[in-house]
């Protein structure tokens, strides 16, 4: 079970999955508009909710707890099978596969990112990587609920299933003389990105059909993997 704090991902949640929240709370009944949006979808869902304050239930609060202004408890999301992330029906489509992304901040970020810029699915590796928690779904704000995503033991395989379905896979890597601003963008595309110190593995790479780099504009010399991530999509996702 999972205990969530942002009502985005709450919202997000009580939409796709009303019977995953198992309790709900706010402090009171007029907690700001998102917390709004959250009581009314869980009233329209039959959702039970509880007003008041964590502290009037549970007595002192320690220093460390934090106390925001509610929270869910919800089944955590399920991942799904991978051939189910690969619909190419469309003209062109977006994909993002992690490989060993360890940070939940960073998980959390770019499943928010995948949400916002209409990725069809993410791919996790299931070892040396962060697991969908509360964490990353609180940071995703409904991008763990909107993007689904799949979790393979063997990441050169699921990319060799991405380009059976007809998906070009593009790798990121900051010493490749390409750059992402030259490649071909009418088809259809996974990005790859690598763990937060060591990048891609070697298999991971040799698997890609083109590596690329984010050239930098300016003096610092680097990005982490989720701002890296946004420029990417950016310029993939942008219109013709």
């Amino acid at each position: 079970m999972l205990e969530l704090r942002n009502p985005h991902s709450i919202l997000a949640v009580l939409e796709r999955r009303p019977k995953a929240v198992k309790s709900l709370r706010v402090q009171s009944e007029a907690s700001g508009d998102a917390w709004d949006r959250v009581l009314e979808t869980a009233r329209r869902s039959g959702v039970s909710v509880r007003v008041g304050s964590a502290d009037e239930r549970r007595g002192p609060r320690r220093e460390t707890e934090r106390v925001g202004a509610g929270s869910a408890n919800v089944e955590p999301p399920s991942p799904v099978p991978l051939e189910n992330l690969f619909s190419t029906e469309d003209a062109r489509g977006l994909w993002l596969a992690l490989d060993q992304v360890q940070d939940p901040q960073n998980l959390g970020a770019l499943f928010r990112l995948a949400g916002f810029f209409g990725v069809r699915g993410i791919v996790l590796t299931k070892d040396r990587s962060a697991s969908v928690n509360a964490t990353v779904c609180d940071v995703a704000a409904g991008g763990a609920e909107y993007v689904p995503f799949a979790v393979v033991a063997n990441l050169a395989q699921a990319l060799e299933r991405a380009q059976q379905s007809s998906i070009w896979v593009l790798g990121t890597c900051e010493r490749s003389e390409s750059s992402i601003y030259e490649i071909c963008r009418d088809r259809h595309w996974m990005l790859v990105m690598g763990n937060e110190g060591n990048g891609m593995r070697r298999l991971t790479r040799e698997k890609c059909d083109q590596l690329v780099s984010l050239p930098p504009q300016g003096p610092v010399p680097s990005l982490n993997v989720a701002a890296a991530a946004a420029a990417c999509l950016a310029v993939l996702g942008r219109p013709e």
